[in-house]
């Protein structure tokens, strides 16, 4: 499995102006004050990263379009968080 960070989709489909605002001060607050650098698939900056590409790829669904590679590429990097039954 490829552990380089994924990288910060430029595509905002369907991102209002203040998700993205409050997106970027989240992911600010993780790199200053989150824990150290963990693999890709338990960080929670690239779980962030990862779950504003599930919604862009998302709003692309719904609008009918195609999102672009960097969006899937994002998506395909990591699973959706299992919940516990």
């Amino acid at each position: 499995m490829d552990e380089s960070p994924l990288p910060i989709i430029t595509d905002t489909t369907g991102l209002s102006t203040g998700y993205r605002i409050l997106w970027r001060l989240k992911y600010l607050g993780l790199s200053i004050f989150g824990p150290a650098e963990r693999r890709v698939v338990l960080s929670p900056r690239e779980r962030a990263k990862w779950d504003r590409a599930m919604k862009v790829k998302a709003a692309h669904e719904a609008a009918g379009t195609q999102p672009d590679e960097q969006t899937l590429y994002t998506v395909s990097r990591m699973e959706p968080r299992r919940r516990p039954q």
